[in-house]
Formats: structure tokens, C-alpha cells, sequence
């Protein structure tokens, strides 16, 4: 790629390649809710604003296949990107599903347009609350701050997969689970108590269909404490986000070049 317009093609390209990348797993642009279209016309319109700002990399590759390289490593960029923006998001709906689960409300799961499924109800509230949410605390604009920040880090023909980024994504993978647990605390806590006086008053008084009281009981407890702790709910997951573009910050430079 001698020719300056071929030279500032390839820098476009790999520049949609990262963003498009990010956009596929990233809250809100990443939602099934966005058809491909619109999801592609907001990738060329995010790298067409970006893309004055690029520099041409010294490195950057002359032949067919090097080029094919260099995209496959601003996809690897994004995907990193777009998984680490994404965390508190899954986290949420994770919670929801241990609610589903315990509630028993798996049985009632119904179509989600997000996901092109059947989705647990509760999982589909708090995916749509941590939503809403994220766009509250304005987490759509952090995330295109990170991806600027990104191409000031990152060259457009670089990807390194670290031994401390591995461990940090092992660590955010792992505080998924932990923020899931949290956000289901309150209500999990009654329903294994109200279980534990289910199990005692069967042992009381065997002659109660104790199985089919559950039921309702259940669902009743685990609403109630659910829209107690909603509050909590928000709270952590507005700390959350502030924790996760700090993570999304520190990935991006985990991802820097040794030299600079």
C-alpha cells in the first residue's frame, strides 16, 4: 500500500474493523433491539469521525495477506474491548437468572426480541433496568471515549494478548459471578429461609400439600424482597459501571505496545 489513498483505505478499514468488533458485543449498540444496517451505518459514522485523528502506522502492511493479519488483529482489539464493556450487563441478567431459578419462574420464560429467544422474565428486567441504567450514567459515551483513547494507545496494526490483561479478564470473568450474586442477595436469603420454615412445617404438619403451597409463596417472597432491594440493585450497579470503564481503561493499556 505505497499510494497515499491506498494507505488512508487500509487505515479506514482497520479502523471500521475495531469499532465494528466493539459494536457487536457492546451494551446497547450491541443489541439485537439495532438491526445490522443501523448497527453498520453507526460503525462507519463512529470511524468516519475518528478517523481525522488517525495516523497512518509506519508498519503498516503493503501486501494482500500482512493486511488481512493486521485486520484480524483490530478484531481481537475490539472483541477485548466489547467483552470488558459488556461485564455489567451480563452480570445483571445473571442475577435475574438465579431469581428464575429460584422463584421458579423458568417454567414462564417468553420471547426476547434482545436475544432472539426464550428468556427467563426476571433475567429480562434487570437486563433492560442495567440498560436503561447505562444510559442514565451516560455509559454509551464513556465507550466511545474509550475508543478514542484506544487508537491513541493501541496502533491499528497491533494486538498483544498479555500475561496481565489474560489475568484481568479472568478477574472481571470471575466478578461477573460476584455482582450477579450480589444483586440477587436479598431476595436469595428469603427464599432459603422461607424454604427452611416450608421444610419444618412439612415435618410439623405432614398432612399440608407444603409442595404445592411453595409455589406461590415463593414467587410472592421473592417479588417482594426484589422490589425492596431494587435501590441496592441500582446502586451497585452504577458503581459498577464507574468501576467497569476504569477496567475498560486498564485493558486498553495493558494492550499498549512495550515501547511507548
Amino acid at each position: 500500500m505505497s499510494d497515499p489513498a491506498l494507505q488512508l483505505l487500509g487505515v479506514g478499514l482497520l479502523a471500521f474493523t475495531r469499532i465494528a468488533l466493539i459494536f457487536v458485543q457492546a451494551p446497547i449498540f450491541g443489541s439485537n433491539h439495532i438491526p445490522n444496517p443501523i448497527l453498520v451505518g453507526c460503525a462507519v459514522a463512529v470511524t468516519a469521525s475518528m478517523f481525522p485523528h488517525l495516523p497512518i502506522p509506519a508498519d503498516m502492511p503493503v501486501d494482500l495477506f500482512p493486511f488481512f493479519g493486521a485486520l484480524l488483529t483490530q478484531a481481537c482489539v475490539g472483541l477485548v474491548i466489547g467483552f470488558v464493556s459488556f461485564i455489567i450487563i451480563a452480570a445483571a441478567q445473571f442475577g435475574g437468572e438465579l431469581l428464575d431459578i429460584q422463584m421458579g419462574l423458568s417454567s414462564a420464560a417468553s420471547f426476547d426480541p434482545a436475544s432472539h429467544g426464550a428468556i427467563n422474565l426476571l433475567r429480562k428486567v434487570l437486563f433492560y433496568t442495567s440498560m436503561n441504567l447505562y444510559l442514565i450514567v451516560g455509559g454509551h459515551h464513556q465507550l466511545l471515549a474509550a475508543i478514542y483513547k484506544s487508537y491513541e494507545v493501541i496502533p491499528l496494526t497491533y494486538f498483544s494478548m498479555s500475561g496481565d490483561l489474560a489475568m484481568q479478564l479472568l478477574r472481571l470473568s470471575s466478578d461477573l459471578l460476584v455482582i450477579g450474586t450480589q444483586i440477587a442477595a436479598p431476595a436469595l436469603a428469603a427464599l432459603f429461609i422461607a424454604q427452611c420454615a416450608l421444610g419444618l412445617l412439612a415435618r410439623v404438619a405432614p398432612q399440608m400439600n407444603i409442595f404445592m403451597l411453595s409455589f406461590p409463596l415463593n414467587i410472592a417472597i421473592g417479588l417482594i424482597l426484589l422490589r425492596l432491594s431494587y435501590p441496592l440493585i441500582m446502586r451497585v450497579l452504577g458503581l459498577q459501571f464507574e468501576l467497569s470503564l476504569e477496567s475498560l481503561l486498564q485493558c486498553i493499556e495493558m494492550m499498549m505496545p512495550l515501547g511507548r
